[in-house]
């Protein structure tokens, strides 16, 4: 008898016994008893599986007005099913300790210390089933619940201050498809995380996020339309006072319909709502965004073989609040495929923005060639004229030629590269002095050298930094350090900031722009590098602007941004490690340098139940005649190790190191330490995370150590029908 049927029993008879308190049987209970009893085990409990040429049971008697021949009906289809596919409980436990110690302009040093203590109890499951059909309605849900213990120990100056709290601990996790197999469906979801984002060289931070939104897919023969609503709260939280603490709240509802009106013809339509608000750093500072955007594209293929191409693209995008603006732009494009060595595209861009007191309109029509000479050779070239007014009678001419070379070819002993590059730009502005407007200028963020912004006289309360499509707006003195030398703006990173180490920022800002004023610009790049087949790869590398500055008013004076940038230098690459060495000479206008980088990676061990991986970067700078003259060494190492140590053990190992001497800022060490343990034996995971952190900038110091443990046990063995491994 199996566990199933053991269960009926033991339902049933304790059901029979509590129909009588008298303790007489009762046949005529105990009858209906039994066929409860067994309906129940019919639905309930499966049939076991039959053995390989095991006969299949005698069956019963035909009904009357059936013959034994003919098969039983098939049982109905359950209306509703839900399956339990996971069982799990669990706990968590995160330590954290910090200190602080920091210049305040005083006698003495402030110090600041830090301890919490975070400990969750959990138990959790995974449902799955369906409605009606699998074709209906199919959902698979989780929940976990649980109890949240927290403790919070500040000291600041001698002044100690302790709290914590208690509370219940709810997660969820649920998505189902609608009508998944019709012309029209949908897909609905709801989620909730709880993690640590690793910052680093800086503490980690925990994030909350909440998801949830409907989105749908309705196919109308030659048009296939997606819709939806969704919603999103991301929290990140850091120490004690909320120093670290961010929202970013977002709401969004979109309609994307493509219709194929024939094999070489497609038409898209888009809209797009949405609803942003940012709280950063714990500060007063909010950041509040509603955008509108509309989009059209028609793309139509034509001539031989349908190789020719004319696209459109029309985009309205109205954005209110903090950032207030309009933008329409239409851009239409043909591509011509005149043989199959020789392709030219002509483009036309019409671009409006109205932001604050600014009404921009720009024109722009350009062409491109590109002509595969040879198989070795491939030769390009591209124009653009550009008419723009802003402002006024603020109006500026522009236009630009350039070409550029690519030759690649095998050597008896490897292969040989090069590209060329040139180009000739001339600018003209006329009309009373005023501004213009420049959005998402990219810039990646470094330590050693700060970023110049491309143009003059910029407008400081216009500046906004931004990550790609403004999901993170950035604050000066939080985030990044602004430092206006002559006409120039020069951008750093904050450190403990939320830029990282080599990220790319998006700039928007205006500037002011002389009465009258013409800049010539020429463009070269040359790259020249030999790939030897024993791994060896010399190259040089050459990039130069050069600017050619007049102007014929009294208006705000314009200069010359000229750049003449070198770079030689040998890398040996192999499949287990590579290094490199390399020289470069940056001679620009505002902060040339001279500069020798060593880089190199290695594979230690690249084995199985073992892998060391070890990379780092040493560069020396010389800085003269630019905005100072400083010298800086600036180092950096990191070593991976991932070791098997028995059957459900493992072990990863993390160590990084940044050294930076600059002779002007002084010293910056930065230690970033990493170990875990990973057991996983039967139905148990246990989990053991200890970090460690130190980031010290010259007078001031932080440093930290982190420890997390998480246990899961699971529990879907439990589950009726399921047997142990």
């Amino acid at each position: 008898m199996t566990a199933c049927r053991r269960a009926l029993f033991v339902l049933a008879s304790r059901r029979f016994d509590d129909t009588r308190s008298d303790g007489r049987r009762d046949d005529m209970r105990w009858r209906q008893t039994w066929m409860v009893a067994l309906a129940t085990q019919a639905l309930m409990c499966p049939a076991p599986p039959r053995a390989h040429g095991q006969e299949p049971p005698a069956t019963r008697p035909a009904a009357p007005g059936r013959t034994a021949e003919e098969p039983a009906s098939p049982p109905a289809r359950r209306a509703f099913a839900l399956n339990v596919a996971e069982l799990y409980a669990g706990a968590e436990m995160n330590y954290q300790s910090r200190r602080v110690k920091y210049d305040n302009g005083s006698n003495s040093d402030s110090v600041q210390k830090n301890r919490d203590l975070r400990i969750a109890e959990y138990a959790g499951v995974r449902l799955d089933g369906y409605l009606g059909d699998p074709n209906l309605f199919d959902f698979q849900a989780g929940l976990e619940a649980g109890a949240t213990q927290n403790r919070f120990v500040e000291d600041l100056n001698g002044f100690h201050h302790a709290d914590g709290d208690v509370g219940p601990l709810l997660r969820y996790d649920f998505s189902a498809d609608v009508l998944k197999t019709k012309p029209l469906s949908f897909n609905l979801y709801a989620r909730r995380s709880d993690d640590r984002v690793a910052r680093r060289f800086l503490p980690s931070l925990r994030q909350q996020e909440t998801e949830a939104g409907v989105s749908g897919l309705a196919l109308t023969g030659p048009v296939t339309t997606q819709f939806g609503l969704s919603w999103r709260d991301v929290q990140r939280t850091g120490n004690r006072f909320e120093a670290d603490d961010e929202e970013l709240e977002t709401s969004r509802a979109f309609v994307d319909s493509t219709w194929q009106v024939s094999n070489n013809h497609k038409l898209r339509l888009a809209f797009e709502h949405e609803d942003q608000g940012s709280d950063y750093q714990g500060s007063l500072y909010r950041f509040d965004l509603k955008r509108d955007e509309l989009r059209v594209e028609d793309e139509i293929a034509f001539g031989p073989g349908d190789k020719h191409r004319f696209d459109t693209f029309i985009r309205y995008n109205q954005e209110t609040g903090d950032l207030e603006r309009d933008e329409l732009h239409f851009a239409p494009r043909l591509t011509l495929q005149h043989t199959d060595k020789l392709r030219t595209v002509y483009r036309y861009n019409f671009y409006q923005v109205k932001q604050d007191v600014f009404d921009v309109d720009q024109h722009k029509f350009d062409v491109e060639a590109l002509y595969q000479a040879s198989k070795y050779l491939r030769l390009g070239t591209d124009a653009f004229g550009l008419y723009e007014h802003a402002e006024g009678d603020v109006q500026t001419n522009q236009y630009r030629l350039g070409g550029d070379l690519g030759y690649t070819r095998p050597t008896a002993s490897g292969e040989f590269n090069l590209n060329l590059h040139a180009a000739y730009d001339d600018a003209r502005t006329h009309g009373s002095a005023g501004r213009r407007l420049v959005r998402a200028e990219a810039h990646k963020m470094t330590d050693v050298r700060p970023v110049l912004l491309s143009q003059r006289n910029i407008v400081k309360l216009s500046i906004l930094a931004h990550s790609d499509g403004y999901r993170r707006i950035y604050l000066p003195g939080a985030d990044y350090w602004l430092t206006f030398a002559g006409d120039r703006v020069y951008v750093r990173r904050v450190p403990w900031g939320r830029i990282a180490r080599d990220e790319v920022v998006y700039f928007d800002y205006q500037y002011e722009v002389p009465a009258e004023a013409r800049v010539q610009s020429w463009w070269t790049s040359a790259l020249v590098e030999h790939r030897f087949n024993s791994g060896l790869v010399p190259y040089y590398s050459f990039e130069g602007r050069f600017q050619d500055v007049s102007e014929w008013s009294f208006g705000t004076p314009a200069a010359r941004n000229n750049q003449d940038r070198h770079r030689i230098g040998a890398r040996f690459e192999t499949s287990w490690w590579s290094a490199g060495a390399e020289y470069e000479v940056y001679d620009d206008s505002f902060e040339p340098y001279d500069a020798i980088h060593f880089t190199g990676q290695a594979a230690l061990l690249r084995q199985a139940d073992h892998s060391l991986n070890l990379s780092g970067e040493l560069s020396r700078y010389w800085f003269e005649g630019g905005l100072d003259d400083r010298r800086v060494w600036w180092a950096e190492t990191d070593l991976k190790d991932t070791l098997r140590i028995l059957e459900g053990l493992s072990m990863q190992t993390g160590t990084a190191f940044h050294w930076e001497d600059d002779s002007l800022a002084g010293k910056t060490h930065g230690v970033d330490l990493e170990w875990g343990l990973k057991w996983v034996r039967g139905y148990l995971t246990v989990e053991l995370t200890v970090e460690y952190d130190l980031l010290a900038i010259a007078q001031n110091r932080e440093q930290g150590y982190g420890v997390f443990l998480n246990v899961r046990r699971d529990l879907s063995h439990l589950l009726p029908g399921r047997t142990a491994e």
